[in-house]
């Protein structure tokens, strides 16, 4: 008999080689919130980008979508349950996999974008869940709760990770008394624990991983501040404090040869820390308190910074920290870039594309949302040729291609 829960998927992904134009995981191919896709509209017409599709049943949450090939997966809440959506590129659903327990009281649903690696699929529920399933049969390969395995802890509005991939290495911040695991992303055994790190929770962040002189680094923000980690043997490197009253540290850091940027919302601000040569220590270059990103997302284009605020969008001298403009913009919001052009998907329901420069942005078309429910918070997604904006149970889809 056929589950009630577990519906047939079958996923037609080109998954041996990924396009250059896919967006496979959280902040795209990069996780740096870029898009590098060529010949993508410099403009929209008045009432912005054709909209190609409105679907349907994406359930209740706040994750964005990852695209693969002809597949589009995003995580959503029903009923209390999480299920992985997989849709058609014509906006139709090819199948729903459930995955257990999601969501939580406080702004309750799904915040976890799938991460697709080696036709695998990898999901982490705010309940704490770390789920891997398989792309070509929908099927629950493995699934561990690292409340139990590793004494996560849950923290204010539940657990909010993107999972890294690195090389064989699945990569998630339960925080408590493992700040942070790998796992080998076929079976989920642990391959190691972090030790010597701060005993705190996690803080919402997405890491990313780099390589700095010869030596690969984990980055990512907990509960009181930033660190990195050493992603051969788990061992914390350094610790750098940057706190605020609610231990929300959602912005995922940003890396340029030596530099890494962090940022916070509630008036805390952004900094710019710069690693030893060894990567053993960091310290602090520069701090702007003016840029407090939340939860948006800020974004490096060249030799300036972009992100928002609760005043709109602000750009700051990468080298010095120096507040080049600022302006309304859209509001504050979640923030991608294409090339050298800015979309930002503000709280509020606009979405403005922008022109990039030393004097300023210049709004060259938005839109407003008309579907869908609750906060806008998901961030937007560009992938071949196709902007993806999820509210709630409702994705869209928007033709950006410029043909």
């Amino acid at each position: 008999m056929r589950s009630r829960h577990i519906l047939p998927l079958v996923f037609l992904v080109l998954l041996a080689s990924c396009l250059c134009a896919d967006w496979p995981q959280w902040r795209g191919p990069k996780r740096d919130g870029r898009s590098r896709e060529k010949g993508l509209a410099r403009s929209w017409p008045k009432d912005g980008p054709e909209k190609l599709w409105s679907a349907k049943g994406m359930g209740k949450g706040y994750s964005t979508v990852a695209v693969v090939g002809k597949t589009i997966y995003v995580t959503g809440m029903f009923g209390g349950k999480g299920k992985l959506v997989a849709l058609k590129s014509d906006g139709s659903i090819r199948g729903k996999v459930s995955y257990g327990a999601e969501g939580g009281k406080s702004y309750p649903g799904a915040r976890s974008t799938p991460t697709i690696d080696d036709g695998r699929i990898y999901i982490m529920s705010a309940a704490g869940a770390v789920i891997c399933i398989g792309a070509k049969n929908g099927k629950i390969q493995w699934q561990i709760d690292t409340k139990q395995e590793f004494g996560a802890k849950d923290i204010s509005w539940h657990i909010t990770e993107s999972l890294l991939i690195d090389g064989d290495n699945l990569i998630c911040t339960p925080g408590g008394s493992s700040l942070m695991v790998a796992l080998d992303k076929k079976t989920g055994r642990t391959v190691w624990k972090s030790k010597g790190g701060p005993r705190c929770r996690s803080a919402y962040c997405s890491p990313i991983v780099v390589d700095h002189n010869r030596k690969r680094i984990i980055l990512t923000m907990v509960e009181k501040g930033a660190v990195g980690v050493d992603a051969k043997s788990g061992r914390v490197l350094w610790l750098h404090e940057h706190k605020n009253r609610h231990g929300v540290h959602a912005a995922t850091p940003i890396y340029r040869k030596g530099d890494v940027f962090i940022s916070s919302g509630y008036g805390y601000g952004a900094e710019m820390l710069r690693l030893s040569r060894d990567g053993g220590s960091v310290r602090r270059q520069w701090e702007c308190k003016q840029l407090d990103n939340h939860h948006g997302g800020c974004i490096r284009i060249g030799d300036t910074i972009y992100g928002t605020n609760n005043r709109g969008l602000l750009a700051l001298d990468f080298e010095s920290g120096k507040i080049r403009w600022q302006g309304r913009g859209v509001g504050k919001g979640s923030t991608i870039a294409v090339n050298d052009m800015l979309i930002v998907y503000g709280e509020k329901g606009t979405v403005g594309l922008f022109t990039t420069g030393d004097e300023g942005c210049t709004l060259v078309g938005q839109f407003r949302v008309n579907e869908g429910d609750g906060q806008h918070w998901a961030h937007p997604v560009v992938a071949n040729g196709r902007l993806y904006i999820r509210h709630g149970d409702v994705l869209m889809c928007y033709d950006v291609s410029g043909r």
